[in-house]
């Protein structure tokens, strides 16, 4: 069934709905009005009755005494044009004449009988008696009111089409003022959806009053927000899969070429080789084989890590403890690289999944002695935050930028300086991940020329993130 088109519209089916509203009001207030100057109450509508009444019975009484067999109902038909009912009643009760929408008979006849008595209220009627010779021969009635539809005459057509015209004027006024700014709000609201659903992340409803209206904005800008973080937020992932899968590519392809044309160069039979330069190609190729190798366990370490997959097993640590292993692990590294590695006393403990905590040390360690030069130092700290406690791996190297500090946790991310360390650039990005599987953060801070220090803060008692 088709609708009309402005009955499509909450703004117009409102408008209508009030001017229907003012419409009906009007349309009461009319019919009580007509019916009220109708009904003729109040003393002076009485009055007014009452003189009539006598006015007719002297009439009557004078037509009846010249032409005493006159039909009663003929000569009432005379005074029609009074537009008031007029009846005649009769010495034994009977009622001439007829009443539309008035008394019935019996109270007519029990009015006009009633004997006037002193102090009595006036009877709500004109009753007159008529007499013929001096002799009575009946009673004149007049009812006080009048017929609706003489009194709707009287007011006019242009006067209840003026009536009309106003009501139809106030009604717009009101839709205008009471539903204007709504409809404003909601042509921005729908505005708003509309360059959402194109793609337009931005868009926002005005929030402005308090009524359903601004909730329904709060809800709609609430969820576009949501909506466009979660874009976002795919979006960087996407950026991240693609860029992760660029390097990995390029990490997996360096080692992989080199060890595939070392063994083509050693299968070169028309090639004199001594067997020196065999085993140096033999021990490149298998420094690029171990290379290969670390590079696909840190991807698989990163890959269980980021996805929650490895369960951490935590316990009591001793901090002293820890510093003991990766003195003893990374010691003579260090020696060889002519930089001290301390590490200062402490007496703390720590809730967590020990190897985990330790592998990440270990990373920064190895860092930090593979970027401080001879005669440098690497220091390892742990410090009592009261709520978290943070371990700290300082160096005195070169330092890192403000940019590359910004990137520095990013997966294969390596300071040109580091390419031929033979690092994977992944080892950072562990030390992140497992910070914050104990629901602790990793951080580096760093001054150019006067070293770095990194840095894993976890709560007293670390546990495991949800």
């Amino acid at each position: 069934m088709a609708r009309l088109p402005l009955l499509g519209s909450l703004y117009w089916r409102i408008g209508l709905a009030s001017l229907a509203l003012l419409i009906a009001a009007l349309g009461v207030q009319t019919a009580l009005l007509v019916f009220g100057v109708a009904r003729g109450t109040g003393r002076p509508a009485r009055q007014a009755a009452q003189r009539l009444a006598e006015v007719v019975a002297g009439d009557l009484g004078r037509e009846l005494a010249r032409r005493p067999r006159a039909p009663i109902p003929l000569l009432l038909a005379r005074y029609r044009a009074l537009q008031r009912p007029v009846l005649f009643v009769t010495r034994d009760g009977r009622v001439i004449g007829r009443v539309r929408f008035g008394p019935s008979d019996a109270v007519l006849r029990r009015l006009a009988q009633r004997p006037a008595r002193a102090g009595a209220p006036d009877p709500p009627l004109g009753i007159a008696p008529v007499t013929v010779g001096g002799q009575a021969v009946g009673r004149v009635v007049v009812l006080p009111g009048r017929p609706w539809t003489a009194v709707a005459r009287d007011l006019g057509p242009w006067t209840l089409f003026g009536a009309g015209l106003c009501a139809i004027a106030a009604a717009a006024l009101l839709a205008w003022l009471t539903f204007g700014p709504a409809h404003r709000r909601l042509t921005a609201l729908e505005s708003a959806a509309t360059r959402l659903g194109r793609g337009d992340l931005s868009a926002r409803a005005p929030e402005d009053g308090a009524d359903e209206i601004a909730r329904v904005s709060q809800a709609f800008n609430q969820t576009a927000g949501a909506l466009a973080a979660q874009i976002q937020k795919v979006t960087a992932e996407q950026d991240v899969r693609r860029h992760l899968l660029a390097d990995v590519s390029h990490e997996l392809h360096t080692p992989l070429t080199t060890i595939r044309g070392y063994l083509e160069t050693l299968r070169m039979r028309e090639l004199p080789l001594t067997d020196a330069d065999r085993e140096r190609y033999l021990a490149i190729v298998d420094d690029e084989a171990v290379r290969l190798e670390r590079l696909i366990g840190d991807l698989l370490d990163l890959a269980r890590l980021d996805a929650g997959g490895q369960a951490l097993h935590t316990q009591a640590v001793d901090v002293q403890a820890l510093w003991t292993r990766l003195l003893d692990r990374h010691g003579p590294a260090a020696e060889a690289g002519g930089v001290r590695l301390i590490a200062g006393p402490s007496a703390l403990q720590l809730t967590v999944d020990e190897g985990r905590i330790e592998q990440a040390l270990s990373n920064l360690v190895a860092n930090a002695i593979r970027f401080t030069p001879a005669g440098g130092e690497v220091r390892l700290q742990a410090h009592d935050l009261g709520s978290t406690t943070r371990l700290d791996v300082a160096d005195t190297g070169a330092g890192i930028t403000a940019d590359a500090r910004a990137r520095v946790f990013d997966r294969f991310y390596k300071q040109d300086a580091s390419r031929s360390t033979g690092g994977t650039g992944l080892g950072l990005s562990i030390v992140r991940a497992i910070a914050e599987a104990h629901g602790g953060t990793a951080t580096a801070h760093s001054t150019p020329g006067a070293g770095s220090t990194f840095s894993i803060t976890l709560p007293a008692r670390a546990s495991p993130t949800a």
